[in-house]
């Protein structure tokens, strides 16, 4: 569908939090983090600040009639902490537990720390784009926002006053910078084996859900731990303001 559209009109903005966590969800008693929101937590910070209801819309953040990208402004950072959780069946305030001492188990969880990323949005809904906008725009939101969980609220602002044009490019054989992270399917990198200052990784994350919750599609995707921009040798892009290159996804 991007293919289809040589110039993408694109909600940004910034947002960043004191710790986060996205969990992965192979992971249960010991939860680890993805290092960046996935597709389908960006789609529900972007019902938040809209207003959207809980599972009203995941349809609005398909394959055809969405896009993202997402820049790492802060190295990526990595944290356990020790938390205590309790019995919720026997009451989900520990004044209601008596013997909390029986009713609680420590688990270890990772966390981002000091997380900060820009998202830049495509929604070829033009009502609900003008919506995002005009919200961003105004930094306001109507549900908070939060990094991965409800713990860790979220602060965000617009990125060049919320809106920015990225014009469509293609790499006719010299090396580009990409600014955002790199769907693997969408891009060839280029990798120096000799730079010791680069620390390459790629995470597999949830893409796409259906109304009923159920991931349709994963996304691989390349990234550098610190934010530096990676380098392709062939692929399709897109540029903003001379400046800055994305591949969305």
């Amino acid at each position: 569908m991007l293919e289809a559209e040589r110039t993408l009109r694109m909600v940004a903005f910034d947002i960043w939090a004191d710790f986060g966590h996205f969990r992965k969800g192979y992971t249960t008693t010991s939860p680890l983090t993805y290092s960046f929101p996935s597709r389908t937590a960006i789609s529900g910070l972007v019902a938040a600040i809209i207003g959207l209801k809980r599972d009203s819309y995941y349809n609005l953040f398909q394959e055809n009639n969405s896009a993202v990208a997402i820049q790492i402004l802060n190295p990526i950072k990595r944290i356990n902490i020790n938390q205590n959780l309790i019995d919720t069946k026997k009451g989900y305030f520990l004044w209601d537990i008596k013997d909390q001492s029986k009713s609680r188990t420590q688990i270890r969880y990772e966390y981002l720390k000091d997380p900060k990323y820009r998202i830049f949005i495509w929604l070829k809904d033009d009502e609900k784009f003008k919506s995002l906008y005009d919200m961003v725009s105004n930094r306001k939101n109507v549900f908070s926002l939060y990094m991965g969980i409800s713990e860790h609220i979220a602060q965000f602002m617009p990125y060049n006053g919320g809106y920015v044009i990225a014009e469509y490019r293609e790499t006719n054989g010299e090396i580009v910078k990409i600014h955002s992270i790199i769907p693997s399917d969408k891009a060839k990198i280029s990798i120096d084996q000799n730079d010791k200052n680069y620390v390459y990784s790629i995470e597999r994350v949830p893409g796409f859900m259906d109304e009923k919750r159920v991931v349709k599609k994963y996304i691989d995707l390349y990234y550098e731990e610190n934010g530096k921009p990676l380098k392709i040798i062939s692929g399709k892009y897109y540029n903003i303001g001379g400046d800055i290159n994305i591949l969305p996804f």
